[in-house]
């Protein structure tokens, strides 16, 4: 997928569904209002801490991912400093609402970055901002997000526990969790995530596309 200056297109087919490992994400604890939602639809209250902008989506129903619903989540997650807009992957979603899911907080989910260009990516890994030079940022596979202000750590512990792809925690001025949806790993700042993710990544898609088709 490359990125575009506008909405991308995302239809997952069957074998993509198979090979990334896109199947319903199970609840460990999951408020009322949630578990009344699934399986039928699944919903993420999305507000940008840069922007202001703010979107409520139901990106998957019963019937499957909604394609018009990931244009809009793509959208919202744009590179904020180039306008650049790579489709997002519908895996992410599907952790951000099992993360969702299972925090404390009524709030949305608070996005500081999610696409980043590898333009953006590289002046950020430049700056010595402890950004991964082979970040999932790039692939519309990672978010760097909050929730509860007064446990801004809260998002960090529930991923991690989930371990189903990246989380960081990063104790700055304004404390956020990184996520993703590479291979398992979690980490405190300063400390960094394990070298390759992104190239183990690539060779365990390789293989489960092989073996699926």
């Amino acid at each position: 997928m490359t990125a575009t200056s506008a909405p991308g297109r995302f239809l997952p087919t069957r074998r993509k569904t198979l090979a990334l490992g896109l199947g319903a994400a199970g609840l460990l604890a999951a408020p009322a209002l949630v578990r009344a939602d699934a399986p039928h639809k699944r919903t993420l209250r999305l507000q940008s801490l840069n922007s202001g902008e703010k979107l409520t989506v139901t990106y998957w129903t019963d019937k499957g991912y909604e394609e018009d619903a990931l244009k809009r989540v793509s959208w919202f997650m744009r590179d904020l400093r180039t306008g650049d807009v790579h489709d997002v992957h519908p895996g992410l979603l599907d952790l951000l609402w099992e993360i969702d899911a299972n925090t404390r907080s009524k709030n949305p989910i608070y996005a500081m970055s999610g696409y980043r260009s590898p333009e953006t990516n590289d002046w950020l890994f430049r700056r010595g901002n402890g950004v991964d030079p082979g970040s999932f940022h790039m692939r519309g596979m990672a978010m760097d997000i909050t929730q509860d202000f007064l446990d801004p750590e809260e998002v960090y512990r529930v991923a991690k526990k989930l371990g189903k792809g990246g989380a960081g925690f990063y104790p700055t001025k304004t404390p956020y969790a990184h996520v993703d949806i590479g291979p398992p790993d979690s980490w405190r700042y300063p400390g960094m995530p394990r070298p390759g993710r992104d190239e183990e990544y690539d060779r365990l898609q390789a293989e489960a596309e092989k073996e699926a088709g």
